[in-house]
C-alpha cells in the first residue's frame, strides 16, 4: 500500500467515526419509544444532576435527571432565540417513576437553581411560559 492509500484510508475511518456513525446514533434515539429513551438516558447520566436535549429542529425535549432515578421532561419549542417550555405545569410532578409523585419545596428550590446553571452554560436558554 502506498502513504495516499494508508491516508485516504484513515481520513475515510475518522469521517465514518466522527460525524456519520453519531447522527445515525442521534437519528435512532429519536426514534424510540419514549420509555426506551427514558432508560438511555438514565444510563448515560453522569453525576447527580444530568441535562439532555433531544431536538427535533424547532422543537424538542429537555431531560433533567436527579440521581439517576427520577426524571422530568420539558417539551419545548424555539421561540425569539429561546426554548420555550409548553409544558402548562412543569413542575407539578416527577415524569419519571411511573407513579408520578409530586416536586416537594426541596426539589423544586434545587431544580430552579440548576436550571439557572443551565442556562449560565447553555447559549439557548430555557424560559418558562
Amino acid at each position: 500500500m502506498t502513504a495516499t492509500q494508508i491516508i485516504i484510508i484513515v481520513v475515510v475511518v475518522l469521517v465514518l467515526g466522527i460525524v456519520i456513525f453519531p447522527l445515525i446514533n442521534r437519528r435512532q434515539f429519536r426514534n424510540l419509544p419514549p420509555d426506551q429513551q427514558v432508560r438511555i438516558i438514565m444510563k448515560e447520566a453522569k453525576g447527580l444532576i444530568y441535562y439532555k436535549n433531544v431536538s427535533k429542529g424547532s422543537t424538542g425535549l429537555l431531560y433533567y435527571v436527579k440521581n439517576k432515578r427520577k426524571i422530568l421532561v420539558f417539551p419545548w419549542v424555539l421561540y425569539d432565540g429561546k426554548m420555550l417550555c409548553t409544558r402548562d405545569d412543569p413542575f407539578a410532578h416527577w415524569d419519571y417513576p411511573e407513579e408520578k409523585q409530586p416536586l416537594n419545596e426541596d426539589e423544586l428550590a434545587q431544580l430552579k437553581e440548576e436550571l439557572e446553571k443551565f442556562n449560565k452554560k447553555n447559549p439557548v436558554k430555557i424560559i418558562f411560559k
